[in-house]
């Protein structure tokens, strides 16, 4: 314990000093650890701005976003929400927020002041990622084109188009498929790219630093490669280049480098893969308390949460999971620093028939780890509603762990007038727990 402790006191020096006191200006906030069921409150759409408790777990809360009066004009997003819980809201000095409106727009927010800034020119682009040090730079993926765009202005700029990698090729994109992101430090992009039909034709790694091509694997000609490649993405250290398969592995079996399927691993030079998983429900990378790459994931066979070293493919299970009552969902952030995950469930109840019910919660990377609960998120998820995407709350965490991000629909179901609601934890809240 630490050893984890030191290791995010020290992520969050990195971030910027602050006090312990949250946007509720309570330097004592409780800190839920049991796993009692407890029921979502019913309470009135929050007004936004307006920083509140959240009653069941004693958590500080606000809303983000007001979408009756953030969307600009000409804007046809009924609401606002974080991208995705694989994704970093949160720019390098977390100062700035990055919003998505449910029609594909970006916007974004003062994360002091939570004001909304402004509308920004992204039309047609897609996997906007924030510089790892820089915190004006955003990049975003243009076709086979990596942009950079700094916010403080209008400016793009042309990094890398990555079709001059496929002369007599037609691509159409080369990109992480919306889920992946670069490595911690920024520096190790790990990509895919497709054909003018949309089939997987190569994997590449890309050193953002050097502007250079580390490794290209065609991908042409490999079994079952049509049947899609949901994402890809670089490990957090930039080790290995992560490929989640469309082709799900038989029961028993994973992939090999000749016949991927499943959860793939490579390594950064591509010149081996291996399978670690045969199927892979939603996941993220995180980095466990000893600093090592791991996935943090839904275990489909097992119903567990479990945890998978990249480099040598130990399974760790964290938590059980309880089908057996109703269906739910689970969506996994590892963006904040070593030694912890965030986790969001939904479901279609207003009630909770399970502990983690319709919650947010954190999870401690180690066998037997600690579970600390944050809040119920409002949104209720009808797989058979319009816009049920939209609703589910792809909660995301910054990278010291004091900011946590999730979208709601807040009751609404069938419509995709959301919007994002913010956590604001203690600097010091790891140094409380029991």
């Amino acid at each position: 314990m630490r050893g984890i402790v030191l290791m995010l006191a020290a992520f969050g020096a990195m971030i910027a000093p602050g006090a312990a006191a949250t946007l509720c200006g309570d330097k004592d906030l409780p800190l839920i650890v049991d796993r009692q069921v407890r029921q979502p409150p019913r309470l009135a759409e929050p007004a936004a701005r307006r920083p509140f408790r959240d009653p069941a777990f004693g958590t500080c809360l606000v809303r983000l976003t007001d979408r009756t009066a953030d969307l600009a004009p000409g804007d046809s997003s009924g609401g606002l929400k974080n991208e995705y819980a694989r994704v970093q809201a949160f720019n390098a000095d977390a100062s700035l927020i990055l919003i998505r409106g449910t029609a594909a727009s970006w916007y974004l927010y003062d994360a002091r002041t939570l004001a909304p800034l402004r509308r920004l020119p992204f039309e047609g682009t897609v996997d906007p990622r924030w510089d790892a040090r820089d915190p004006a730079t955003l990049y975003v993926i243009d076709g086979t084109r990596l942009v950079a765009h700094d916010v403080r202005g209008e400016h793009l700029r042309v990094v890398r188009d990555f079709a001059a990698e496929f002369p007599g090729q037609r691509l159409a994109a080369v990109w992480t498929r919306y889920e992946g992101s670069p490595s911690r430090d920024g520096r190790t992009w790990g990509l895919m790219a497709e054909d003018e039909n949309w089939i997987p034709a190569a994997f590449l790694v890309y050193d953002l630093a050097a502007d250079r091509i580390v490794a290209k694997r065609d991908l042409r000609g490999v079994p079952g490669i049509a049947d899609d490649i949901d994402n890809v993405t670089i490990s957090p250290l930039g080790n290995f280049l992560v490929a989640a398969f469309g082709k799900y592995c038989e029961r028993g079996e994973t992939g090999s480098d000749a016949r991927p399927c499943g959860f793939m691993v490579y390594d950064r030079n591509l010149t081996h893969g291996r399978g670690l998983a045969r199927i892979m429900g939603h996941y993220d990378l995180a980095l466990d308390a000893t600093g090592r790459e791991v996935a943090v994931y839904q275990d489909v066979d097992t119903d567990e949460i479990a945890m998978l070293d990249l480099a040598s493919g130990k399974r760790t299970a964290l938590l059980p999971l309880d089908f057996s009552r109703h269906a739910f969902g689970l969506h996994f952030s590892g963006q904040g620093p070593p030694g912890w995950a965030l986790v969001s469930t939904h479901d279609a109840s207003a009630d909770s028939i399970l502990w983690m019910d319709d919650q947010v919660f954190a999870v401690e990377l180690e066998p037997g780890g600690r579970v600390v609960r944050l809040a119920h998120t409002h949104s209720r998820v009808d797989f058979e509603a319009e816009h049920f995407y939209f609703a589910e709350p792809h909660a995301t965490v910054s990278r010291d762990f004091t900011r946590v991000l999730f979208t709601t629909n807040w009751g609404r179901v069938g419509t995709d007038r959301v919007e994002t609601t913010l956590i604001d934890l203690p600097r010091d809240w790891w140094t409380r727990l029991p």
